[in-house]
């Protein structure tokens, strides 16, 4: 499970990327993150299975949109407070949503 964290410029979300890895590993999932600048999108979005958002990329969220849908990618933005307090689990608990919806369509 490939998971794609993306923010203004790839730092910031490089710490909760780990957290939400840690957490998918712990569940006993093969879990991969990775951080990536939000203009880098389209470059990276097919190495992913899923895309998640950093919550100050929301004034962004059309294109993130249709790039992922483009790409066939389920995405979420962050919920602030999971984003602010590396909540992994919870974020982990995002991208098995996103699967799951994935998998009904």
């Amino acid at each position: 499970m490939k998971i794609l964290l993306i923010c203004g410029n790839g730092v910031s979300s490089g710490m909760i990327a780990q957290k939400i890895r840690k957490a998918g590993i712990a569940r006993g999932y093969d879990a991969v993150s990775d951080a990536y600048s939000y203009s880098q999108l389209s470059e990276v979005v097919d190495e992913f299975d899923v895309v998640l958002v950093a919550p100050q990329m929301k004034f962004n969220e059309d294109m993130i949109r249709d790039i992922c849908a483009l790409h066939q990618k389920p995405y979420a933005v962050l919920d602030n407070f999971v984003y602010s307090t590396l909540d992994g689990e919870r974020g982990f608990d995002t991208v098995l949503s996103l699967l799951n919806e994935k998998e009904k369509v």
